[in-house]
């Protein structure tokens, strides 16, 4: 029997890969004392977090560092990027990620992409025009206007002066000016991965659906989404573009709309972005089981996250598909009707939030789970 492993991450505590060894673990445990199955783990991710990880999961040796400016400014950062032939892989979560900033200091007034544009200059003055970048995961709610300042774009207020590159700068800001923009650009080829719909303004833009996690206040949103309204109109008055309902376009705390706007970038799933890169489809079709599994299963899961993108592929070659999940909602059934045969929680008791997100006590969930389901399907 053949059995891939492909897991999501499970947010705040283990890495997809780390997950998927988990389980590999577990289901060699449950055959000490007979043949095991051939278990193939494969990294995935949806163009956030991991996504780099994922990618280049069986040649390491393709992923370097460089320094730029991190999410906070003043404070530098090693972010990851990778090289696949001639495209380079970057992440804005290696630059600009949510996971690089405590709780407690989360700002979007002062968190900026600057880093990103940094890094995508950096990679560009290496010879570098193919990128592909992975959103998701960002600490920003700027629209990508700290990534457009490092590649040259400067942002001016009524006077004629010269301002940053912060949300809070964008109050005062009556003019963008593209003439340093750097001339490589131009023939640059960008693609987004984002499994995100997302426009940019609006509630189901990116401030009210995704400013909270990043320390937005409730009395703030509609302040910073009509800064970002009058960014878009400023950007549509000096590129003659207009994405700002575009599906899409709020990913990243809307970095995806200046990429869209001023690179001319193009955004695909990120999900099969990533899937076709690792061969994921080949390997589902080689298998006789699919394992897969993220943080929490519940409803918010058949609106195109892993476990449901896995098992609507696997269905395709009639693969069954068992899910393990850190929790289970009420209404996690749905995801029966939508290809997974079964799904089984790896928490099985009471504990603190703190507790759950523990890396060890997760792998240890996971594994568990793993060993036991395997060691109950040897009885048949």
């Amino acid at each position: 029997m053949k059995v891939v492993v492909v897991m999501d991450s499970f947010k705040g505590s283990v890495t997809s890969m780390e997950a998927g060894e988990a389980a590999k673990k577990g289901i060699e445990k449950a055959y000490e004392k007979s043949k095991a199955p051939s278990v193939k783990v494969l990294s995935i991710a949806d163009g956030g977090e991991g996504t780099i990880e994922a990618i280049f999961y069986e040649t390491p040796e393709k992923i370097q560092k460089s320094q730029v400016q991190g999410p906070l400014f003043g404070e530098k950062v090693w972010a990851k990027y990778g090289q696949l032939d001639e495209k380079v892989v970057l992440e804005v979560a290696e630059t600009s990620g949510i996971l690089l900033v405590e709780k407690e200091q989360l700002n979007p007034w002062e968190a900026t992409t600057y880093g990103l544009g940094e890094q995508i200059a950096q990679r560009i003055k290496a010879g570098a025009r193919d990128f592909l970048i992975g959103l998701g995961g960002s600490a920003t709610n700027d629209a990508g206007m700290g990534m457009l300042y490092a590649l040259g774009v400067r942002f001016l207020d009524s006077n004629q002066q010269s301002l940053g590159y912060q949300l809070k700068d964008m109050a005062s800001l009556a003019q963008i000016d593209v003439s340093q923009i750097l001339p490589e650009l131009a023939s640059c080829k960008f693609k987004l991965a984002s499994d995100v719909t997302n426009p940019l303004l609006g509630e189901q833009g990116a401030t009210y659906i995704f400013g909270k996690q990043k320390g937005v206040k409730l009395s703030e949103m509609a302040e910073i989404d009509q800064l970002l309204q009058n960014f878009s109109k400023l950007t549509k008055e000096v590129t003659h573009t207009d994405y700002v309902n575009y599906p899409g376009a709020g990913a990243a705390g809307g970095i995806a709309f200046s990429f869209l706007s001023y690179l001319n970038a193009a955004l695909v799933s990120g999900f099969d972005e990533v899937a076709g890169l690792i061969h994921l489809e080949e390997e589902i079709a080689k298998s006789d089981l699919v394992i897969t599994g993220e943080g929490l299963l519940d409803a918010q899961s058949l609106m195109g996250k892993v476990p449901i993108a896995v098992a609507k592929m696997a269905q395709v070659y009639q693969k069954p598909v068992i899910a393990l999940a850190g929790g289970t909602s009420k209404d996690a059934y749905k995801c029966n009707e939508m290809g997974i045969q079964a799904f089984f929680p790896t928490i099985r008791r009471i504990a603190s939030e703190t507790e759950t997100l523990q890396t060890a006590t997760t792998l240890a969930a996971i594994q568990e789970a793993a060993e036991q389901l395997f060691r109950f399907a040897q009885l048949f």
